[in-house]
This record gives structure tokens, C-alpha cells and sequence, in this order.
């Protein structure tokens, strides 16, 4: 049914994918073309051209394939939140949209494995490009960094009933308390670590930053919506009016309800990003230490993502040696 290419990325055969198209828009549906879209590492995208359907240019998302056993064995390379985090994805979505944040549409979204064993979504095309593209000129790049922190600073509005993951039905997986949403967080990244024989010792280290300084992170007691993968590839622009716009934020699959500061574009140097975001860090040294410790357990994540989920072992090698820096920065302070 799936032909393996890198880590998670599988492409699906043809007929599967009209099988898919058939499912969702009508057994009257003709697909015209379809192409698989390059840059993707975990999910595997499609663009589709269709004839007698509602929507004449689509895009399909396919989550990675579940594991035999939904553990957290090492025969189950995705962590736990992974595994739901596409079916949560138009609940993000919804989210924006009531706050009035740019969004895909999603037209279907189906986890319920019946026809392949992957959660799969068929979303609007949107004419566009990305934000990283090199036909942006500094000064439209600018603008766009000032548009994308206004956004920020309205997603960081959205509050939730606890910390963790959204899921599917409207529910929120996690804690009220959010040391232990990332204590949890960080416990699995570690076992994931140990169980490839990754970086060793380093995962304990980690863990242990968050279960002896609880009291420091549930001083944050608000959990907000974050994106926590927003970088220039998720943020997709288009002409309007005669220049340059954010067109939509995309895979927002990664979102959790958290501290705000979490959000990891929040320590970029962009002055216009910063102007639109419009709201000062905490600068006290207890947000500095959260800060610092958020910036490890993100960078050791990518390090064994990038190394053991997507087979990009140069940049794993980046962020192996960020995350050994950061914790040498750690040692430094007053918290450890």
C-alpha cells in the first residue's frame, strides 16, 4: 500500500489515493492531476486537481503510519501527542478563525483508520507562497514579521481550560499544572532518547530540570494557545490589495495550550516581529530560567527528531550540540 522514502515520509500508491478522493468528495469525483509536494518530513502532501467535486484544488495531509502497538516502545518511533495531533488540527483551526488569526480550510479529516491506517485531511488549496521564499524583498519581509506578531499576540489570547494537547473532540489532554505537562513531556523525549541509545544521560539531565523546579513553571498558572512550530515555512503569503499578506498559518498540528512563552519565535531578534507582538517578555530572572529551560527541552526534542524521526542527521547534530550548550548555560544559574 505505502512505499518507504525517508523516516516517516511515505508516499501512498495512486489508487489509494483516488480511493481517498472517492471517500470524500463522491464516486463522481475525477481526479484530473496530482503531485506529491516536497519539504515535508513527518506528514507526506499531495496537491490534487479534481473535476466534479465542490472544491477543484485541494491538498492532502497524511500523518505518518500508526505502529502495531501504540506505545511507547522503540518499535513506535511517534510520541504520544503525535499520534492525535493531526485529528486536533482543525480544532486549532477553529480556534483562529473565531479570533480572527488567517487559517486553512479543512474540508474532511479522517483518523479513524478504516481505509489506511493514517490519520488523513483534504484542506483548501491556497494560492501562496511561503514566507521563507527569496522573491520577498527585506522590506515586504518586514511587514510580514510585524503581521505575523499581531497574529502571535492574538493566538496567545486564546486561553484553554488546562496545559497539554488539543485533541480532536474539543478536549484538552494534559494538566492543570504546568510543570507537569512538560515534566511528562520531557520524561518521554528522554525514554525515546535512552531506547535509541541517543545522546545518553543527557534525557535524565533534562528531566530533571523540570521535576525539581516545579514550583518555577507553576508560577505560570494562564495556558494559552501556541503554535509551537511557527517558522517562516508555516507561514504562507499571498497578494492582496497590491502587497504582500500572511495568507494563512499552517501545520498547526504541533499546538498546545501553554505558557505563551513557549512559543519558540518569541526569542527571535526580529525587531518588526516584536513591534506587532507588541507585549514585553518577563524579565525577571524566573522568566529568564522558564525561558531557558524551554529552549532546552525544545532544542533536545529536534535533536532526536531530526536524528531518529526524519533522517536529517546534520541538523540533529545541530541541535545535539545547541542542547549541550543550553545546559551548560543552565549550570550557570541559580536553578539546578
Amino acid at each position: 500500500m505505502c512505499t518507504t522514502n525517508s523516516g516517516l515520509h511515505r508516499t501512498i500508491s495512486s489508487e489509494m489515493l483516488h480511493h481517498l478522493v472517492e471517500k470524500s468528495f463522491g464516486s463522481d469525483t475525477i481526479v484530473k492531476e496530482f503531485g506529491l509536494l516536497q519539504g515535508g518530513l513527518f506528514n507526506t502532501t499531495y496537491r490534487i486537481q479534481l473535476e466534479h467535486a465542490s472544491y477543484t484544488d485541494v491538498i492532502l495531509r497524511l500523518a505518518p503510519e500508526r505502529a502495531e502497538h501504540s506505545d511507547t516502545s522503540v518499535r513506535d518511533p511517534l510520541f504520544s501527542f503525535e499520534r492525535t495531533m493531526m485529528a486536533a488540527e482543525p480544532v486549532v483551526y477553529e480556534y483562529y478563525r473565531k479570533a480572527g488569526i488567517a487559517a486553512p480550510n479543512i474540508i474532511a479529516c479522517d483518523d479513524s483508520g478504516s481505509i489506511i491506517p493514517r490519520t488523513y485531511m483534504f484542506m483548501e488549496f491556497i494560492p501562496s507562497k511561503q514566507l521563507d521564499h527569496s522573491s520577498i524583498s527585506e522590506t515586504d519581509k518586514e511587514r510580514l514579521y510585524q503581521q505575523l506578531g499581531v497574529y502571535t499576540a492574538i493566538m496567545h489570547q486564546i486561553e484553554g481550560t488546562s496545559f497539554g494537547w488539543p485533541q480532536g473532540d474539543g478536549t484538552i489532554k494534559g494538566s492543570d499544572h504546568w510543570s507537569e505537562v512538560l515534566s511528562s513531556f520531557a520524561e518521554e523525549t528522554a525514554l525515546k532518547a535512552t531506547q535509541a541509545k541517543y545522546m545518553p544521560g543527557v534525557g535524565e539531565e533534562i528531566a530533571a530540570i523540570f521535576m525539581k523546579n516545579k514550583d518555577l513553571f507553576d508560577q505560570v498558572t494562564r495556558p494559552v494557545l501556541v503554535h509551537n512550530d511557527l517558522w517562516e515555512a508555516n507561514v504562507l503569503v499571498h497578494e492582496k490589495q497590491g502587497e504582500l499578506s500572511v495568507a494563512a498559518i499552517i501545520d498547526g498540528d504541533r499546538s498546545m495550550f501553554a505558557d505563551r512563552e513557549f512559543e519558540a519565535l518569541l526569542s527571535t531578534q526580529s525587531v518588526a516581529f516584536h513591534e506587532g507582538y507588541d507585549r514585553p517578555l518577563d524579565s525577571s530572572v524566573e522568566g529568564q530560567a522558564r525561558r531557558l529551560a524551554y529552549r532546552i527541552l525544545s532544542s533536545y526534542f529536534n535533536a532526536y527528531v531530526h536524528e531518529h524521526q526524519v533522517n536529517q542527521p546534520e541538523d540533529g547534530q545541530k541541535y545535539q550540540q545547541r542542547t549541550l550548550d543550553l545546559l551548560e548555560q543552565w549550570k550557570q544559574l541559580e536553578y539546578n
